[in-house]
């Protein structure tokens, strides 16, 4: 009995354990169906369908930049000699913004100029008409050189040159008596001698006058030079005699030289043609050296002002002096770290952008631009596209495209440097119906799109709809739903759209 009372007590507890069991599943089955139906209730979002405006954009960054900037430097060597303008400034195109020590070039653009101004005078003289005094003055230098052609080609001396010769010859002469009785006196003027031995017997010569003359020819030979002096005067004496003898003989059979004639009759063409030139006018050759004489004069004026320029630093266009870097008395810097002059053209901004190959293919030039800047972000400028690069830009594995907007920035707070969003727009629809992707769904296997709408309260429905333009937000629906439709997004997993096209479930 006792066994079998456990064996009752067991099953009972069985059937105790089992009631309990299928009561605790009842429960959860009630609950989960209970929340299962609040789920399929639960809207996440939902949109009344309505004509809207819709753009098509693709985005990029880059850093403000200035229509220009270029670095200045002296095309010449030297020691600066002044600096006209400082960091800041407002230059125009042409303003002289630094100079280089240039006296000895302009120095020499002087002269070049000076001999510019005589090949000019030269060439004016040859172009334009003659006047009478230069006329006068040619003929007169014709008839002055045909008479010294004249004299050139005489047959012999003239007779003045004759007796000129003829003289010299009898001063030679008596020049050498002279030594003669020099030489006399001193042999028999010594002492010791006497006049008197000169004189033949009988002579009747007073004795008084022969003193007299002994005592004259001491006195003269004590005053004579010596013996040596007498011999070289008389020596030198000769050869004079013959030397002159030689002359007058030359001059008497003297024919006409050649040489004077052909300088005669060089110096009669030369004058001839200089009148024929006057009356006549200068030939084509003569006024073809003479243009050419200008233009190398010119050449060199421009050479010379050239380096004279080179010397000068000036603005190539209008812009602001961003940075200098000039010390008067010493030379600029010639380091690419330290550039001279950094010029800056502020008259136009744009930003170079570097757009992905998938989105360039929509780009043209002339598309607007909207520009956010990071550095004031409540400000929107406008901008276009302006250049878009044939050639890509490849690292690694990214390929993109340099695309520059300039901006319309009058009167906006633009800097230099700035960080800048640019919005492209690519295409832009307006009153169109438009949906954003989220409320859209895209079939994988079909590629055909659904939205879910609202028939009555509670009931959805999902239909097929055509897409049109998209962006990264929203689409077109080009047909399919109709403006006042309302849309709803439900939970993922929650509801059957293919079981809910057999009917709508509450």
């Amino acid at each position: 009995m006792r066994i079998v009372r456990r064996l009752l007590f067991l099953v009972m507890l069985v059937v105790v354990a089992g009631v309990v069991f299928l009561g605790a599943r009842s429960a959860a089955q009630q609950r989960d169906v209970s929340t299962l139906e609040q789920q399929e209730r639960e809207v996440i979002d939902s949109m009344i369908v309505a004509p809207a405006d819709m753009r098509v954009t693709v985005g990029a960054t880059g850093a403000v930049a200035s229509a220009r900037q270029t670095a200045l430097t002296f095309q010449s060597v030297g020691v600066v000699d002044a600096v006209l303008v400082e960091a800041g400034d407002t230059v125009q195109a042409g303003d002289v913004i630094a100079r280089l020590e240039s006296a000895n070039l302009e120095t020499a653009l002087a002269t070049a100029q000076v001999a510019l101004e005589a090949q000019q005078i030269a060439f004016d003289a040859l172009t334009a008409p003659p006047r009478p005094e230069d006329i006068a003055a040619a003929e007169a230098a014709v008839v002055s050189a045909q008479a010294a052609m004249n004299a050139a080609f005489s047959t012999g001396p003239s007779a003045q040159e004759v007796e000129i010769a003829r003289l010299r010859s009898e001063l030679s002469r008596n020049q050498l008596w002279q030594a003669q009785l020099q030489r006399d006196l001193t042999t028999f003027g010594g002492p010791g001698f006497d006049v008197a031995s000169l004189l033949p017997d009988g002579s009747g010569v007073p004795q008084e006058v022969i003193d007299q003359a002994n005592a004259a020819l001491a006195s003269a030979s004590a005053s004579q030079l010596s013996g040596a002096n007498t011999a070289s005067g008389l020596t030198q004496a000769e050869f004079g005699v013959q030397i002159a003898d030689a002359s007058a003989a030359a001059v008497a059979g003297r024919t006409p030289n050649q040489a004077s004639m052909a300088q005669a009759q060089a110096s009669l063409t030369s004058a001839q043609a200089a009148l024929d030139r006057l009356n006549n006018g200068a030939t084509e050759l003569d006024l073809q050296i003479a243009a050419l004489g200008v233009q190398q004069a010119q050449i060199g004026v421009e050479q010379a002002q050239l380096a004279l320029d080179r010397t000068i630093l000036r603005a190539p266009f209008s812009g602001v002096v961003a940075d200098i870097n000039l010390t008067v008395g010493e030379p600029p810097p010639a380091s690419a770290q330290s550039l001279p002059v950094t010029l800056v053209d502020l008259s136009e901004y744009h930003i170079d952008v570097a757009v992905d190959e998938t989105d360039v293919v929509d780009l043209q030039t002339g598309q607007q631009v909207e520009v956010r800047l990071d550095g004031v972000p409540d400000a929107v400028i406008r901008g276009d596209v302006t250049r878009i690069a044939p050639a890509p830009v490849i690292a690694g594995q990214l390929v993109t495209y340099p695309v520059r907007i300039t901006l319309d920035a009058a009167g906006q707070p633009v800097r230099l440097g700035m960080s800048a969003t640019a919005t492209i727009i690519v295409d832009a629809l307006q009153d169109v119906l438009v949906v954003p992707n989220r409320f859209i769904r895209i079939d994988r296997a079909t590629q055909q799109a659904f939205v879910t709408i609202e028939r009555a309260p509670g009931e959805y429905e999902e239909i097929p709809v055509t897409l049109g333009l998209r962006n990264e937000t929203e689409s077109q629906v080009v047909s399919g739903i109709a403006a006042g439709d309302q849309l709803v997004l439900l939970p993922r997993g929650t509801w059957d759209p293919i079981a809910a096209q057999a009917g709508p479930r509450r």
